[in-house]
């Protein structure tokens, strides 16, 4: 029996999406197994083709619509995608402006099983592609920490630990962190660990990372190219310039409450920047969005190399080296 992947994107007026769906259904073995989760956020003056009119027919492509001024930012997206979920064995989240290699969902499920791990989550900041599809393959990444941002928000970088082909590893390589732009594991994260639509956009993947791996979920960077990721640079700016803060006066506000979230989370709220900690509203509560029970908080820091609390980061952190034999 084919495994079913569920395939969420939340997609903010993007001009790529339907180009980004084109090329998972075209590229995919099976593109019978695959079922499309899409929040779409347009404007009114957005062009159709960034929108349905200009999107693949597939049986199992599911549209949220929701007007641009609705949106409430990246994670509220997120969640909102996954409210479609039915139950397919495998969950991958990636975003709208994306490109796969041929036969990327039987190679994904291959890689997958390739970790021997029934709850590995595999996940990487992918490399590039230039438009329309121009990949970048000459090296694998991996994911370290990159330092604590002025809110005290742990950042991640991209490591590129591998030449290609030459230095393919046989084995998916463990690791601590997840990007929000590509992870894929089992469907049960959905709901075990659902995507917090009271975040914003920064804290989303550190808190991502601890929530899974305290739910008992180990994470792994493929050990092959898989998916490629489109970078905005200011060569595409113009036709790529639409984005959540620029649209909404009040991000600013949506922010500092989803940082204060983020350190309610990971404990270091009492060593947060003022602006941060001395905000009169409360974070609310975390309930389903909050740490899993598997595994501790200091388990998830003594594993990562991190200490949230006093921003500090290990080499191992930052040149990400994890072993599976210090669990």
């Amino acid at each position: 029996m084919t495994s079913t992947i569920f395939v969420q994107i939340a997609a903010y007026r993007d001009p790529d999406l339907s180009a980004t769906l084109h090329n998972l259904i075209q590229r995919a073995a099976h593109p019978e197994r695959l079922h499309l989760g899409i929040c779409l956020q347009l404007a009114d003056d957005d062009p159709p083709h960034w929108g349905p009119s200009a999107f693949p027919n597939h049986p199992h492509l599911e549209i949220l619509r929701f007007h641009a001024a609705e949106s409430r930012g990246a994670c509220w997206a997120r969640r909102q995608a996954q409210s479609v979920y039915g139950g397919e064995d495998f969950l991958l989240q990636i975003d709208s402006h994306m490109r796969a290699v041929e036969h990327w969902d039987d190679l994904l499920l291959k890689t997958w099983k390739e970790c021997s791990d029934k709850c590995a989550v595999l996940s990487v900041y992918p490399n590039s592609f230039q438009q329309p599809c121009q990949l970048q393959t000459s090296t694998l990444p991996v994911m370290g920490a990159a330092g604590f941002d002025a809110n005290g928000i742990l950042k991640f970088q991209g490591i590129s630990r591998f030449r290609l082909p030459d230095e393919q590893p046989e084995r998916p390589i463990p690791g601590a962190f997840i990007a929000g732009g590509f992870m894929f594991g089992p469907g049960s994260i959905v709901n075990e660990v659902p995507y917090d639509p009271e975040l914003y956009f920064y804290g989303e993947e550190v808190s991502m990372s601890a929530r899974l791996w305290t739910s008992g979920f180990n994470i792994y960077a493929p050990n092959r190219l898989l998916v490629f990721h489109f970078y905005k640079s200011e060569s595409t700016a113009v036709e790529h310039s639409a984005n959540h803060w620029n649209d909404h006066s009040e991000w600013h506000q949506y922010n500092l409450r989803s940082l204060k979230r983020v350190h309610t989370l990971l404990g270091s709220l009492d060593h947060a920047p003022a602006s941060i900690r001395c905000r009169n509203d409360h974070p609310g509560k975390l309930n389903s969005y909050g740490l899993g029970t598997k595994r501790s908080l200091n388990m998830y820091q003594h594993w990562a190399g991190v200490h949230f609390a006093k921003a500090e980061i290990s080499q191992k952190a930052s040149n990400a080296e994890f072993n599976m034999s210090q669990l």
